[in-house]
């Protein structure tokens, strides 16, 4: 008993003690009495608890004193967005005054509409009116912050898109090449000092666009081999010593006749972007074929819809008549290739171009699929087909491996039907070839060339198409195919297949890649 007394004089003095001792239920009377230590921690126990308490307590007064500053700000920045489109910038002190004044008035305002019920309808639809405008205006601030965000994006993306090209474009100019971005001695007839370094490089850059337009008209010859690059008796266009000789040609020239304009020599021989190269001769109508697009003299560029519903919403669709696959042969003059003048943006992801027959059934089913993909795998041109609604084993090739495809001002797309195939031409360059996967139509008749205007997934596509040729040529394929893409490979695949039973039914293209 003494000792029970100590104790509880001793927790009377401490204040975080507990103020007594915990109570022995009465049917538990007959049991040994707790000891000391027991007792200590009861009382720890009991202390803890409390303790937890005021924690609590304090966590969620900090909570609401969160919660109250976070409104004050909000509010704050309300009033100020108000203040701006107000009153601007003049006299910021009482416009805030103004602000705060409308705000509790505002606020005492609907505090008496909750208590009174016998508001007149004009002040209710002024209410209303208020709240729409605030929901419109917040509506137009967030709709700004996205395009600006996306708008950023694009220019970040367009930013390394032109970074690649440059490191690739030095690339093709060697060591040489670099070297005569250093500093140069200005003409004759200037201020006798040195160029900067920003001259040098715009005077190459020029220089090497006329070089590049000389060339690509010298070498673009539909009736010979010229467009093969494995020729060594013609330089390639992608040549780095041609381009590097070409300009210091150019450079001696100027020094000449230092009245030269660079301009002039860029556009006296160079093709328009709307045309082909008259080395193809598929400016006019001929014998040999036709201008399907445009139809008419200074008719726009085609382009596809920004928001389309899904490929068949505003895509570009065109027939390509008096197709005979009986007639295939060389010997033959049926028409068998179609020329398409494009220019694809530096900043487009990808577009793609589709040759069918007429009982296609929607486009479910493609002889020829034509998609440079420029952000899949480091830029891939993907060519396919697709047999009711299944598409094939894709032939992939990397854009490395060819032209210029992206961010150039135009390119020209040739595809050529041959007994063997679909040979794919890109500014001259055999770069691939899609033999015969599905049957040909049996008569004479149209194919279908469609520009779709997005991909299966309803992403738009971007690029516009100046020209679109369709007649015969000869074959321009040459006699060495081994570095051809498809070449011998549709053969080689295994002649059966496997059926699986069993499955649930697929309605959606991205359940059928999936599928795949």
């Amino acid at each position: 008993e003494h000792k029970t007394s100590t104790m509880s004089t001793n927790n009377s003095n401490n204040p975080t003690a507990p103020t007594s001792q915990p109570a022995i239920p009465p049917t538990l009377s007959h049991l040994t009495p707790l000891t000391k230590n027991e007792l200590l921690l009861l009382s720890t126990y009991d202390q803890i608890k409390q303790y937890e308490k005021i924690s609590a307590k304090l966590k969620a007064t900090e909570a609401k004193r969160r919660l109250e500053e976070a409104d004050e700000r909000y509010r704050a920045k309300v009033r100020e967005r108000e203040r701006l489109e107000n009153g601007g910038d003049d006299d910021v002190g009482a416009n805030k005054k103004n602000d705060g004044e409308e705000y509790s008035a505002a606020q005492q305002y609907n505090d008496n509409d909750s208590s009174d019920d016998s508001e007149d309808d004009a002040a209710k639809q002024q209410r209303i009116q208020k709240q729409q405008q605030q929901q419109q205006r917040q509506l137009e601030i967030t709709q700004l912050r996205e395009e600006i965000e996306a708008k950023s994006q694009r220019d970040v993306e367009r930013d390394a898109a032109k970074k690649r090209e440059e490191e690739m474009r030095r690339e093709l100019l060697g060591p040489e090449g670099k070297k005569t971005k250093k500093k140069r001695p200005r003409e004759e007839g200037g201020d006798g000092g040195v160029a900067t370094m920003a001259e040098s490089e715009q005077q190459n850059d020029v220089t090497t666009n006329n070089d590049f337009l000389q060339e690509h008209d010298d070498h673009h010859d539909m009736g010979n081999e010229s467009f093969m690059p494995t020729s060594s008796s013609q330089p390639s266009i992608i040549s780095g010593p041609s381009i590097k000789k070409k300009r210091l040609d150019n450079t001696s020239n100027n020094n000449t006749n230092p009245s030269t304009s660079l301009i002039a020599n860029i556009s006296g021989g160079a093709t328009p972007i709307h045309d082909f190269s008259t080395k193809l001769k598929m400016s006019k109508t001929s014998l040999d074929g036709s201008i399907l697009f445009p139809t008419t003299i200074g008719e726009t560029p085609w382009r596809p819809p920004t928001n389309p519903i899904n490929f068949m919403d505003g895509c570009f669709e065109l027939d390509l008549p008096d197709f005979d696959p009986k007639n295939l042969s060389s010997n033959s003059n049926t028409n068998n290739t179609v020329a398409i003048k494009f220019h694809a943006p530096q900043e487009s992801s990808r577009f793609s171009i589709n040759i069918a027959a007429p009982n296609h059934n929607g486009y479910d089913s493609i002889l020829f699929h034509f998609n440079p993909r420029q952000f899949q795998r480091g830029g891939q041109l993907v060519i396919n087909n697709k047999n009711e609604s299944m598409w094939g084993n894709d032939l992939s090739v990397p854009l490395s491996q060819l032209p210029l495809v992206f961010g150039k001002q135009a390119c020209t797309l040739i595809v050529q039907m041959t007994e063997e195939g679909l040979d794919v031409f890109v500014e001259g360059v055999h770069c691939a070839r899609l033999e015969h996967r599905m049957a040909l139509p049996k008569l004479k008749g149209p194919l279908c060339l469609q520009f779709p205007a997005s991909d299966d997934y309803g992403n738009p596509e971007d690029w516009e198409v100046y020209r679109v040729w369709w007649g015969h040529k000869d074959s321009m394929a040459g006699k060495d195919l081994s570095g051809v893409a498809g070449v011998n490979l549709y053969s080689s695949v295994h002649p059966k297949k496997l059926f699986v039973s069993g499955l649930p039914k697929i309605h959606s293209d991205p359940e059928v890649d999936l599928r795949r």
